[in-house]
This record gives structure tokens, sequence and C-alpha cells, in this order.
């Protein structure tokens, strides 16, 4: 087979895979799931709704009660109601910027956020 003609069969072959990948999310409705929330609150408890992919079938409520900074993690799913976990927030509330786990970063930090702000401006880009 010559340089162009195989050239060609790639090209069709890719093609066709996309074609397929195409199909099948028109098939299956969405491309990405749908996510639905609701909230609501007043006083000191605050409720916020969840819903789960189809595959994963279940909803998640969580409650906070601002009074005494707990947060509670409620999941439902084919007709059980199950506590998920429950934690007092006060502490990981007074972290005063940032916080990730094993060094990562957040771009941009807090403190490039703050320093914008105070004098009026946007943060810098990082590269």
């Amino acid at each position: 087979m010559t340089q162009s003609k195989s050239n060609f069969v790639i090209a069709f072959l890719a093609g066709a895979c996309v074609a397929l990948v195409a199909a099948l999310m028109v098939s299956n409705g969405d491309a990405l799931p749908r996510a639905y929330g609701q909230a609501a609150g007043g006083g000191q408890l605050f409720a916020v709704t969840g819903t789960g992919t189809a595959q994963q079938g279940r909803d998640v409520l969580f409650v906070l009660d601002s009074a005494s900074q707990h947060l509670a993690i409620y999941e439902y799913k084919e007709g059980n109601l199950k506590m998920g976990a429950v934690r007092n927030i006060s502490y990981d509330l007074q972290i005063p910027n940032e916080y990730l786990p094993n060094g990562r970063k957040q771009n941009p930090p807090v403190s490039d956020i703050k320093k914008a702000i105070d004098r009026g401006g946007k943060p810098k880009k990082r590269r």
C-alpha cells in the first residue's frame, strides 16, 4: 500500500471513531450528567441538596448548623436515608488563608486576590 493510501485509511478510521463517539453521546442523551441542587435556610440551619448521576442513583443532603458550626452529610439511595458524616467545622473555618493537602497550590493564591482587591485591580496571572 502506498503512503497516501495509508494516510487515507488512517484518516477514515479516525473519522469513524469520532462519529461513533458522537453517536454514543447522542444516544445517551446528554454528554455530561445533569446536576440539580437546592438550598434552604433561615436562622441557624441551612440545607443544601445535590443529585448524583444516574449511575450513582443517589441524592445528597448537606445540613449546616451555623450556631454550633457542625456540618452533617446524608445520602438518600434506594429509599434509604443514611448518615454519611458529621463534622465540627469551627476549626476548619479558622484557617487564615488557604489549605490544600500534600503541598498543592491554589491558583490564584488568596494573597494575590487580596492584593488585587486592595489596589482595585485584577490578580496577576501565574504561568
